[in-house]
């Protein structure tokens, strides 16, 4: 009786155990998300960590193929890491239903041999390329558009990136909505099945290579079904590009992102300020009655409890007046993540256990 790999091992180059030892990172479980990490997994990838802070929606079953009816509401990273581990039963596979920046932390980035972009915002594209380039894990970034899309492999630290290929302008306009008070639903932007197909394709296939040592092509492959063509276009490295930076020496201190401010002081050096990656809300407010209440977390659009407008979060990057008993985790810090501290000897890194 043949193993399960039996034909996989005939190609040459293959090597499956290799792939076995791998760890990769998808960030994003949506169409194409769902595309390469079935293409992983029924590869035999060892362990895959799945990040996505979204819920199953009726749309999402017209071009997602791990999701079913019955995960309508469901996170998409719970339902897909079922359907994986019913494909491939000796998958490692983590989750994490949160946005990228509280999701995963650099310390796990940093450890993986591949990480994979699924992501549909520009602005989550180019923060995942800063955290990628932070510790220098090669990654694989893609996207459809409507009969078609983009792969674009970054495998070098010394390769181009992604804010590379836009320009200045592009790269400091954020599709965020402008005030934390803007509740417009975002644009929708058509999208089926056949092009993630074509691209998740693309992405897994450049994805084994990697892991395998084998030859993977540079630059952008642009992917054209209304031509019938893939088309390589080179990238240049951008030299105003910011992105390209890394972090120096790390410590690592004892201490998880589910313990508190307290135990994180102790273990840093005297008088030193941790700063995070993305601001957190310190304070709410309102600005029609001047309802005000200390509040540490993660920005949320709450109501105020006298006149039941929308409170307006006050936000910092500093952690210094964060009360001892708050945790990092709600906090949006995640494991392993690598912090930015201000010390008296000036700018140091401090790993989380």
């Amino acid at each position: 009786m043949s193993s399960r790999y039996a034909r996989h091992e005939l190609m040459p180059g293959w090597n499956q155990q290799q792939l076995a030892n791998a760890k990769v990172i998808i960030f994003g479980m949506g169409a194409l998300g769902n595309e390469v990490a079935r293409i992983l997994a029924m590869s035999g990838i060892g362990s895959l960590l799945l990040c996505d802070p979204d819920w199953i929606e009726e749309s999402n079953l017209s071009r997602t193929v791990l999701f079913r009816q019955s995960d309508i509401g469901n996170f998409k990273v719970e339902a897909a890491a079922t359907a994986l581990r019913e494909l491939n039963p000796t998958l490692a596979v983590e989750t994490r239903s949160l946005p990228l920046i509280h999701g995963v932390g650099l310390g796990e980035i940093r450890d993986v041999d591949l990480v994979i972009s699924c992501l549909d915002s520009r602005s989550a594209r180019l923060q995942l390329t800063g955290r990628c380039k932070l510790v220098q894990t090669p990654y694989i970034d893609g996207g459809t558009h409507s009969w078609g899309g983009e792969v674009r492999p970054y495998l070098d630290p010394d390769d181009p990136c992604y804010g590379c290929s836009l320009t200045p302008e592009e790269r400091s306009i954020a599709d965020v909505p402008w005030s934390c008070l803007d509740t417009r639903p975002e644009d929708s932007v058509g999208s089926a099945v056949p092009s993630s197909a074509l691209v998740g394709t693309w992405m897994g296939i450049i994805a084994i290579r990697f892991l395998m040592n084998l030859t993977c092509p540079a630059g952008t492959l642009r992917i054209d079904s209304s031509r019938g063509t893939t088309v390589v276009i080179p990238q240049v490295r951008d030299s105003e590009c910011p992105l390209h930076t890394s972090i120096d020496f790390v410590s690592k201190i004892s201490v998880s992102s589910q313990e508190t401010m307290q135990k994180l002081r102790s273990l840093l050096p005297k008088s030193a300020v941790p700063l995070v990656w993305e601001p957190v809300q310190k304070l709410v407010e309102c600005s029609h009655c001047n309802f005000q209440e200390i509040l540490w977390g993660l920005p949320s659009i709450n109501l105020c409890p006298q006149c039941q407008q929308p409170l307006r979060p006050r936000t910092t990057i500093e952690l210094d007046e964060v009360p001892d008993l708050v945790k990092l985790a709600d906090l949006g810090i995640p494991p392993r993540e690598i912090l930015t501290v201000k010390t008296m000897k000036g700018w140091q890194w401090f790993e989380l256990e």
